[in-house]
């Protein structure tokens, strides 16, 4: 593929509610664009981005898919994004590498709940943003209503940038609103005006002047491009599928007004200043000094293990040495193409705004930066969301436990907001995922593509135990049959301490016990605190202190001292009145106004303690501790609150002690499940 400009590259994601068309709209664009010959139809399982079997089946995106083409003399990149919130991180990734963003809009639907998060998502990142209004050939489409909509939910400064003659199966042309003709329809007419004052307001000369009644109308076209990269207009764009109405006119302002690669002039950077402590800071990109970051890892069952890349300044070639900023080292890529659909297009020159991927390079991970060894600071890492929702996973067979890990493995390079982890406490596996559905799809995949079966579960809760009164006792080890003996008598003062986890105190006078043992008490202290008492689970806020026993001069060792400290330690804790200590999370839920009543009835029927409410626009924004054992479907029952409005993020906030009617039951569940296993 032949080298091109920078100026001359445009890198589009196409985003918004799930069954809007964006992947229609896609394939509309790269027919019109002559990239493909025959149109491609997600109905009919031929869509050039929707390639994986589930994908087709289901009729829906699930991954970020690239295509390109060339149109009017630019180069697009164009990003296709799942539409339900469950794969966003996807759509995180395709933010990082491209500069324009079209929202789609459903023409019958309206606005949608992942329209205003994909818009503020976009404007969060900084990104030029246009909404696409799709299915205008649809019935019953009340376009002067969505377009009321849009502004009274965006702003006023989404202005249509071209409008049909009508909508719905009538529909058979498109009219420019910047340059409408003397036949335009009212509604076009109706918005010329506004579109050409946010034009002039992009210009603080060629405002006064408009306002002073001069007429400017030739200096307009060449204002309207500032006017959109600097957010002065939001074009509202139309399309309908009937006669790939729009798709051209999309195309074209797209290539003459949308930021080109060249107008990415800064990246965040992470330093280091003189103390250790990492900041991130906005740096200049030199335009000859080779900078890319990898957003997107793919692992082909033929082409091996790809890293998807956007290039944001200087040059590279196939075979090149790279420097990875991440990690101090360098290496030599092998292949570099571009993505089409299912088919993989040779890129031997690449340059600023090229997104391409690099074959067999198995070192490389989402996030890292490449360049050419004169740039050494890494690009900031891409802020995915954090997958919160656990299951525990077991293999069904001996076959699928010995291709589980590597599988699990695959799927966490290519996801990530996907990851899995063996609990310390529990020894469960378990994987966690950004909702149920979308574990179920990993799930799903790991069996098709690699014939793995598992069983799922909620996780066992990490309790920890811990004690809440201060005790005192002692513990005679003592084994007199056949061989060696052993002996010991450990003294042990307990009591609690919320300071550390595990304080010991070596308070030891005389010479009852040799001193070389005392290492011993510590030791058999730490692993029965490890093992746990009430339910297995580690003990933590605990002060011992050793104050005295008793010593055999030939009896006495090593491990006799350590059984001795570990049955005194369990007769103290059981005696201190024990208690169970519960994992908590901070939970933030936004939800709209509607929904209140029942999300904070489901706090507060949760154990949860609410911490302030704060008001989010046409949102509310819930802060509250509430119990780890409580939540593990909040996924799930958020969505049912909510109409799939709603979302929240948590983060671990501590231990409290359990309500004792609890305690007990989990005490119960667990002596059932020990007598259960033996």
């Amino acid at each position: 593929m032949a080298k091109q400009k920078p100026e001359d590259i445009r890198n589009v994601v196409l985003a918004g509610h799930g069954g809007t068309g964006k992947t229609t709209l896609l394939d509309e664009m790269l027919f019109a664009a002559k990239a493909n010959s025959r149109l491609g139809r997600v109905k009919e399982g031929s869509s050039l981005s929707d390639t994986a079997e589930d994908e087709i089946d289901g009729q829906a995106s699930i991954d970020l898919s690239v295509l390109h083409c060339s149109y009017k003399g630019k180069l697009f990149h164009i990003f296709d994004t799942p539409g339900r919130s469950d794969f966003v991180g996807a759509y995180v990734a395709a933010l990082r590498a491209t500069e324009t963003v079209l929202v789609t809009v459903d023409g019958y639907s309206g606005i949608q709940v992942n329209t205003r998060k994909s818009w503020k998502m976009a404007k969060d990142q900084g990104k030029t943003v246009a909404l696409v209004v799709t299915k205008l050939d649809q019935e019953n489409v009340d376009l002067p209503k969505i377009i009321a909509d849009i502004r009274a939910t965006f702003g006023s400064a989404c202005v249509p940038f071209f409008l049909p003659d009508t909508t719905g199966g009538d529909i058979s042309k498109i009219y420019s609103v910047l340059s409408p003709p003397d036949d335009a329809p009212d509604m076009v007419n109706e918005f010329h005006e506004p579109l050409i004052e946010s034009i002039v307001e992009s210009d603080e000369e060629l405002m006064m002047r408009y306002l002073e009644g001069e007429d400017v109308s030739a200096e307009i076209e060449e204002h309207v491009a500032s006017a959109i990269q600097s957010g002065t207009i939001v074009p509202i764009l139309c399309y309908g599928q009937k006669d790939s109405l729009g798709v051209t006119e999309i195309l074209d302002s797209v290539a003459a007004y949308f930021p080109s690669a060249a107008d990415r002039k800064t990246l965040p950077v992470v330093k280091t200043d003189e103390e250790g402590n990492s900041l991130v800071e906005e740096v200049e990109l030199d335009p000859n000094t080779f900078v890319a970051q990898v957003f997107k890892i793919v692992v082909d069952e033929h082409k091996g293990r790809m890293a998807l890349m956007r290039v944001f300044s200087g040059t590279s070639v196939a075979g090149a040495t790279y420097h990875n900023a991440n990690r101090g080292k360098t290496a030599k890529f092998g292949k570099l193409f571009k993505f089409f659909g299912t088919k993989h297009e040779d890129a031997d020159n690449i340059t600023a705004g090229d997104i391409v991927a690099a074959a067999k390079i198995d070192d490389l991970t989402v996030c890292d930066t490449l360049t050419d060894g004169t740039w050494t600071d890494p690009i900031e890492a891409i802020a995915f969301p954090v997958p919160m929702v656990a299951r525990a996973i077991r293999p069904k067979s001996r076959a699928d436990e010995q291709k589980m890990m590597p599988t699990l493995q695959r799927f966490a390079a290519e996801d990530p907001t996907f990851r899995s982890e063996v609990d310390r406490q529990t020894k469960e596996l378990v994987i966690f995922g950004l909702s149920e559905l979308h574990i179920t799809v990993i799930l799903n995949r790991m069996f098709r593509k690699s014939g793995v079966e598992v069983e799922t579960r909620l996780p066992k809760i990490s309790y920890r135990e811990t004690i809440t009164k201060e005790v005192s006792d002692l513990y005679r080890h003592k084994k007199q049959s056949g061989g060696a003996g052993e002996f010991a008598e450990v003294h042990l003062r307990m009591r609690p301490n919320k300071e550390e986890d595990f304080l010991f105190v070596d308070a030891l006078r005389g010479d009852n016990v040799r001193r070389q043992f005392v290492p011993s008490v510590e030791k058999g202290c730490r692993a029965i605190m490890q093992r746990g008492i009430l339910t297995g689970s580690p003990v933590i806020w605990v002060e011992v202190e050793f104050y005295d026993g008793k010593d055999h001069p030939v009896d006495g060792k090593d491990g006799a001292f350590q059984k001795a400290a570990a049955g005194c330690f369990k007769k103290c804790f059981l005696a201190a009145s024990p208690a169970l200590l519960e994992p908590m999370v901070n939970l933030e839920v936004t939800f709209p106004h509607e929904a209140a009543g029942d999300i904070n009835q489901y706090v507060s029927g949760h154990r949860g303690k609410p911490q302030g409410m704060e008001m989010l626009g046409d949102e509310q924004m819930l802060r509250a501790l509430i119990p780890m054992a409580e939540i593990q479907t909040f996924s799930s029952d958020l969505r049912s609150m909510t109409q799939g409005q709603g979302s929240y993020a948590m983060d671990f906030a501590g231990y409290e002690r359990l309500p004792a009617h609890v305690q007990q039951q989990v005490v119960d569940k667990f002596a059932a499940d020990a007598a259960e296993d033996d």
